[in-house]
């Protein structure tokens, strides 16, 4: 039967289903028709997850309409293992190395051992066109299709996916989309992304590098959600998918941009963490997950979610190339702004060859995972030594679904304590002490790196193990509040419920902030919502129920920093109103304001759109003792019952 029944949210015409697919565990919220909430954290068999999330549907009511949200790591997870599809490139005679020599950055300068990972398509599979559109949008040489056919029967011929990214294709798109239509015409099994339409910005290495991401996880992606949709019964719209930023978009957009899903997981956790911080009018939070794989964290400012324009994933992507870029692929897109390191609850410790204990990032996952679960592993994991210290119940987590295994945790323990001379809660104590440290990194990165005090923050904890270490965490930083939400051990499927449609839309546009004519500047912008209109009215979405929100990238000239700021209403004033914006958040930002002309880069638009009713009522003590761990030793404490205990706590 179904673990836990725990509210009542009104009446509902469907059963709406919310599960994130982990590393380790997958978190389901079951909402009935009648309004009863159902949860359930299961194991990550991938090859049966999504029957078995069916199979409780149905036994929760069978005849019911179902609508399911998800979240998932099957990009990010691609692009770290480099299983993605094999990919093509089409570009402009000239730039066949641009993904080669990227942007010329590097994570740290100072390490001369570190190799610039291979490029995401490999040279031999990206091929010139001779044609040739000018930075004004002007055609210089036009495209041969006789040329485009002989690259796709033979240097081409096996690849799955196509990427499109000819030179200023954002000024003049239409040698794009004729490739596009040639490729659809000879080749109609291939996928392809195309630069110009569907990531119009200046910047030929960011675009291209986008471009070819998109391309190539978009078999990966069509190959998973068929499946996945096969097990769970959706079809049409029944299935939505997390985005990067915090939105849904339907599985069918899915497939075409599964680039906007790569940090599809971390997303809703913080948007769920962004509705505590508005419910309990809590100023600056810091989320902090922590699930079976890795650790996150973000900041959320005035129940707001932190975002950045463009990301680095996979290859080694890691905290130094927050500030220094270079050691991942960039995708350009919007997203939450998070650090995620590797440091999950089964995260392996081991000894290195200095005789030095370490942890992660190598992870036992969901088979066998940690030895505690007593299916099957071995290997000392951070949940092994949470069980050991007294941190974890040693009968059962996961409201009783996943039993624990004290003996064999200490056993596995052990393993690494007998080497290092060290008791077995000596060394569970350092395993959780260097597994500490290493989320201390990412709490920071998000903090204090960005010129903030975290001492004025509340911890908002989630996270099959979140709220076991947030304390030890908290009281490191400073942090004087640490909130444990309802639901903490699925809360990134809390944050599905929470969740809109969310479409995001650039365009570029190069010239300085007093040329700007406001009725051309107006018709751009009218440009962007007929686009996003289309968009949502595909997913079946009235264009008339959604918010569209405009924003406008300015940078000042000779710098690359670029900024986005609110967009004011196109009169008179216009030039004069952006440029105060833009001074201003530029001077919160970087603490001063450079003497120089300000340039317009490009313009977006956000539109988003309900999805149904929300869930935000979700987030609206029987005691025993256990010995548990001070520092290296145990202590008799005492524990309450979450469900009647307060779920906050100061110190």
């Amino acid at each position: 039967m179904i673990a836990m029944e725990t509210a009542s949210l009104g009446q509902r015409p469907e059963l709406t289903v919310a599960f994130d697919i982990g590393g380790t565990f997958t978190d389901v919220i079951f909402v009935a028709p009648d309004g009863r909430v159902f949860t359930r954290k299961l194991l990550s068999h991938l090859g049966t997850i999504g029957s078995r999330i069916s199979e409780l549907a149905a036994e929760i009511d069978g005849e019911a309409r179902r609508s399911f949200r998800h979240a998932t790591t099957t990009c990010s997870n691609a692009l770290l293992e480099n299983k993605v599809a094999s990919t093509g490139m089409l570009t402009t005679k000239g730039f066949r190395d641009v993904l080669e020599m990227r942007s010329q950055r590097r994570p740290s300068i100072h390490d001369v051992g570190w190799e610039r990972p291979a490029p995401l398509i490999p040279r031999r599979l990206v091929h010139e066109l001779a044609e040739r559109v000018l930075a004004d949008g002007t055609v210089e040489s036009p495209v041969d299709d006789d040329e485009i056919r002989g690259l796709l029967k033979g240097p081409l011929a096996e690849v799955e996916a196509i990427a499109v990214c000819l030179i200023n294709s954002p000024a003049n798109p239409e040698h794009e989309r004729r490739v596009a239509a040639l490729i659809e015409r000879e080749r109609p099994d291939l996928r392809f992304s195309v630069s110009g339409i569907e990531f119009p910005e200046v910047g030929e290495y960011e675009r291209m590098s986008t471009t070819a991401v998109n391309a190539s996880l978009m078999p990966v992606v069509d190959r998973y959600l068929t499946r996945l949709e096969g097990q769970i019964g959706a079809s049409g719209s029944g299935l939505r998918i997390m985005q990067s930023q915090g939105g849904l978009m339907d599985s069918q957009v899915a497939r075409t941009q599964p680039v906007q899903m790569i940090e599809s997981g971390p997303a809703a956790g913080v948007l769920a963490a962004a509705r505590i911080a508005a419910n309990s009018d809590l100023g600056r939070v810091l989320a902090f997950d922590m699930g079976g794989t890795t650790a996150k964290a973000s900041a959320i400012l005035d129940a707001r979610p932190m975002e950045r324009p463009q990301v680095e994933v996979g290859a080694g992507a890691s905290l130094g190339s927050r500030f220094f870029g270079g050691a991942g692929h960039v995708v350009r897109t919007p997203s939450v702004d998070l650090v995620e390191v590797g440091a999950g609850g089964g995260s392996i410790a081991w000894i290195d060859s200095a005789g030095a204990l370490r942890v992660g990032p190598e992870g036992a996952g969901a088979e066998p995972g940690p030895a505690c679960y007593g299916n099957g592993g071995t290997q000392p994991t951070v949940t092994d030594a949470n069980v050991v210290l007294g941190y974890l119940s040693a009968s059962a987590i996961a409201d009783g679904s996943v039993p624990m295994n004290r003996e064999l945790a200490e056993r596995a323990i052990e393993s690494v304590a007998t080497p290092l001379g060290l008791s077995v809660t000596e060394a569970a104590h350092g395993i959780v002490q260097i597994a500490n440290t290493t989320m201390i990194r990412a709490l920071r990165a998000v903090s204090v790196e960005k010129g903030q005090d975290p001492r004025g923050f509340t911890m908002v904890a989630y996270g099959g193990a979140g709220p076991v270490h947030a304390v030890q965490l908290a009281e490191e930083l400073g942090v004087r509040t640490v909130y444990i939400p309802p639901f903490p051990g699925i809360f990134s499927a809390v944050g599905l419920l929470l969740a809109e449609y969310r479409h995001d839309a650039v365009m570029s546009l190069a010239a300085p902030v007093d040329t700007l004519e406001p009725e051309t500047f107006a018709e751009r912008f009218v440009k962007l919502q007929k686009r996003l209109s289309e968009i949502l009215e595909a997913e079946g979405v009235d264009p008339a129920d959604a918010e569209f929100d405009r924003h406008v990238d300015l940078k000042y000239r000779d710098s690359e920093e670029r900024l986005a700021v609110a967009c004011p209403p196109p009169d008179d004033r216009l030039g004069t109103m952006l440029t105060e914006t833009f001074s201003d958040a530029y001077l919160a930002k970087f603490h001063y304001v450079p003497d120089a002309p300000l340039d317009v880069v490009g313009l977006r638009m956000r539109a988003t759109a309900a999805v149904g009713r929300g869930g935000s009522e979700i987030l609206s003590s029987s005691t025993r003792a256990r010995p548990t761990a001070r520092g290296a030793g145990l202590v008799r404490a005492r524990t309450s019952d979450r469900s009647k205990a307060s779920s906050r706590s100061t110190f």
